[in-house]
Order: C-alpha cells, then sequence, then structure tokens
C-alpha cells in the first residue's frame, strides 16, 4: 500500500469511528425515543428543522465551504471572518420570524409550531459557527477534533432528549436538546484551534475583497444549498403535513432520521475526506480518478447491502424496534430505496461541482430534480393516492435526477484529467 493510500485509509477510519459513535448512540436510545414521543410530536421538530434549515443552510453564505481552498492561512482566516459576520447578520434578521408565527402555524395546518419560532435565530446562527469550525479543522485535517465534536453532539443531542422526554417535556425537549447539542459540537472544534488573530488583517476592504473573489459561494452555491433544503425539507414537509397529515410527517420525519443516519456515518466520513484530496489534485495538477474509485469502492460496499436490507426487511425492523405504532415508517423506508442508494453514491463526491468552479450547473440541475419530484408527489394528491404510492414516483422521480448528476459529475472528472495530460 502506498503512502497517499495509508494516508487515506487512516484518516477514513479516523472520520469513520467517529461517525459510528456519533450515529450509534441515537440508535441505541432510539427505542426509548420512539416511545416517548408521538409522531405528532416529532412532526412538529421536523417542520421546525425544516424552517431552521431553509436558513440555517445558507448562514455564512456557504463561504465554510471556501475555507480549505486557499494556500495562504491568512487568506482563509479571511474567509472564516467574512462568513462569521454573515451568520450573525442573518441570526439578527431571523428575529422577525416569529413575528409571523401565527401565519406559519397555518401553513403548515400546525399552531404547535409557532411556539418554538423565538428559537430560530439562536439555531440558525449555530448553523453557520458550526459550519465554519468544522471546515476550520477539516482544512488543519484535525480529524479528531470533528469526530470527538460530532460524539458529544450526539450523546447530548439524543441522552437529553431522552431525559427531558420521560420527565414530560414533550417537543420542549426535543428542540432544546438539539440546540444545546449544536453548540456543544461547536465548543469541542473551538478547542485547541489557535486564536492568535492579528485585527489588522480584517477590515471592510478584506471583507469586499473575499466577497468578490468568492462571490460563487454567496450568489450560487447558497442558492443551490437553500434549494435543496427547501424542497428537499421545507416544501416536501409542507406537501406531506397538509395533505397527507401531520402524523403521516411525524412517521416520515421518524423514517427520514433513523434511516439515513447510517448513510451519513460514511457519505459524510468519506465526502470530507474526498474534498481534502480532490482539492489537492486540482491544486496540484494531478488526476484525481484514483480518489474517485476509491470514494466510489468504499461507498458501494456499503449501500448495496443496506439498500436490500431496507427493502426487503424495513417495516420488520422498525415494528421490532421501534414499537408497533413505527411499522408503518418502514413501508415508507422501503419506497425510498431509490433516493437512499443514490445518497450513497452521489453525496460523498457532491463536492466536485464547487472545486472545480460548476456551481451554476450543479444548481439548475438540482432546482429541475427537486421541482420535478416534489410536482410529481404534489400531482398524486389529485388522485388520492396512498402516501407509500406517492411516495414511489417521488422516489424514482429523484433517481432519475440523480443519474443525470452522475453523468455529468462523470463528464467534469474526464475533462479535468484530460486537462492535465
Amino acid at each position: 500500500m502506498s503512502s497517499n493510500n495509508k494516508v487515506y485509509t487512516k484518516n477514513f477510519l479516523t472520520m469513520l469511528s467517529g461517525n459510528t459513535f456519533s450515529q450509534l448512540i441515537p440508535f441505541i436510545i432510539a427505542p426509548i425515543i420512539a416511545r416517548l414521543f408521538t409522531t405528532e410530536e416529532f412532526a412538529v421538530l421536523a417542520n421546525f428543522m425544516a424552517i431552521v434549515g431553509v436558513l440555517g443552510i445558507v448562514a455564512t453564505g456557504r463561504l465554510e465551504l471556501a475555507i480549505a481552498i486557499p494556500k495562504d492561512k491568512k487568506e482563509a482566516q479571511q474567509i472564516a471572518f467574512t462568513g462569521f459576520l454573515i451568520t450573525l447578520l442573518l441570526g439578527f434578521l431571523s428575529i422577525l420570524l416569529p413575528v409571523f408565527a401565527h401565519q406559519i402555524g397555518e401553513l403548515y395546518h400546525d399552531q404547535l409550531l409557532s411556539s418554538y419560532l423565538w428559537l430560530v435565530p439562536l439555531s440558525v446562527i449555530s448553523y453557520g459557527l458550526l459550519g465554519l469550525t468544522n471546515n476550520w479543522n477539516l482544512r488543519h485535517e484535525r480529524f479528531h477534533a470533528i469526530s470527538i465534536g460530532k460524539i458529544s453532539q450526539s450523546i447530548i443531542n439524543n441522552g437529553l432528549a431522552a431525559l427531558l422526554g420521560y420527565i414530560g417535556w414533550g417537543v420542549d425537549g426535543l428542540i432544546i436538546a438539539w440546540l444545546i447539542s449544536q453548540y456543544i459540537n461547536i465548543f469541542v472544534l473551538l478547542f485547541g484551534v489557535s486564536r492568535s488573530i492579528n485585527r489588522k488583517d480584517f477590515s471592510l476592504l478584506t471583507i469586499k475583497s473575499t466577497l468578490k473573489e468568492y462571490k460563487d459561494f454567496p450568489m450560487i452555491n447558497s442558492l443551490h444549498a437553500f434549494s435543496d433544503i427547501f424542497f428537499s425539507q421545507f416544501l416536501l414537509f409542507w406537501i406531506i403535513s397538509t395533505y397527507f397529515g401531520i402524523a403521516e410527517l411525524g412517521l416520515f420525519a421518524m423514517m427520514n432520521k433513523y434511516v439515513r443516519a447510517p448513510i451519513v456515518l460514511v457519505s459524510s466520513s468519506v465526502s470530507q475526506l474526498f474534498y481534502v484530496e480532490a482539492g489537492k489534485a486540482i491544486n496540484h495538477q494531478y488526476s484525481m480518478i484514483p480518489i474517485v474509485k476509491k470514494t466510489l469502492k468504499t461507498t458501494l460496499f456499503f449501500a448495496i447491502p443496506f439498500v436490500v436490507c431496507v427493502y426487503f426487511f424495513g417495516p420488520i425492523l422498525f415494528k421490532w424496534y421501534l414499537g408497533d405504532q413505527w411499522e408503518q415508517a418502514g413501508v415508507y423506508a422501503k419506497s425510498l430505496t431509490p433516493i437512499l442508494f443514490f445518497y450513497f453514491i452521489i453525496s460523498p463526491i457532491s463536492g466536485l461541482p464547487i472545486l472545480m468552479n460548476q456551481q451554476k450547473k450543479a444548481f439548475i440541475l438540482s432546482v429541475i430534480g427537486y421541482a420535478l419530484s416534489c410536482f410529481g408527489l404534489y400531482i398524486t394528491t389529485w388522485f388520492g393516492y396512498s402516501f407509500s404510492s406517492a411516495l414511489w414516483l417521488y422516489s424514482l422521480l429523484f433517481g432519475l435526477y440523480n443519474v443525470t448528476t452522475l453523468i455529468w459529475y462523470g463528464s467534469l472528472i474526464k475533462k479535468h484529467h484530460a486537462s492535465i495530460n
């Protein structure tokens, strides 16, 4: 095994071990949490997270993704500082959201949701800070710190939610536990990071120059990320809660959380390594094909058995592990197997358009794919489809978008390979 392969394997195992523990904890506590909270309470949490997510995903202007790009540390600091200021600004603006709490509750057919909108500003800021600190540690290859942060966040989020649920806090417990865990992870990632910052390095001029040089992140990538969350959570959850019912949303949200967890376990570890290694390949002008092959082999090794297991045993596993009321969630998981498979494959290499300055095309493609999928789900409400059948159509349409995306990624990789030969 070459030295590069050894380093890749070591870093992958470090990231994977942290992700394994962070994802194992919710699975251990899941049978407790599933019996402490109702499907309706999980639906309120899902809608809250959709609102926070659609704002939080653009909290830094997506500049956190640019931190790993420049060779110069000073320039990377300027990117992080600019992202921090954007986070504070968006957090401040989101204070206005509770003013429309009643209207938002009516929109989602969920008046209980309006009671928690005052927590949105703190949640949006946590999104931004976590993205900045995580990518700063990633730039400096502090993989152990990233792993410890994820484990700490998982313990607090799930353990505290179970405790608060046991004493009867309901939705309050779910949301508060999640928010506290976000800031715990931020604190862990900040610990040990050098704080020797020269204030002269930051000014209005440096902020302007940073925004100008990396304008595609706030102008294009932010819109891309926003549209992803808007279609995959905000709009999707609205369609489900409005046309299929709040209880169905609760089942879907619970299923989505636990089915995606193993995927995130693998893909987040691989994607962060891919982003760093592919960035090096572009900066130093050598082929990224070997790292792409290693990435796809790794994900396929996990993807195939996982999808087969969900398709054939999903309902049985949900009923046995979480309780009788969650059996239908397993049926919904079965309907989403095409999406789950492609999420395994595409997620680890999804940073490719950013590295190759193809964010505009990625944005347009994703909007078309998400819009087509959500429109397909909405159309099923006209014909009285069951929610499970509606999900099959949604999943197949989204799978078509993913196939198109993979073909495009392949062309980008070939183009880069040809440019260095």
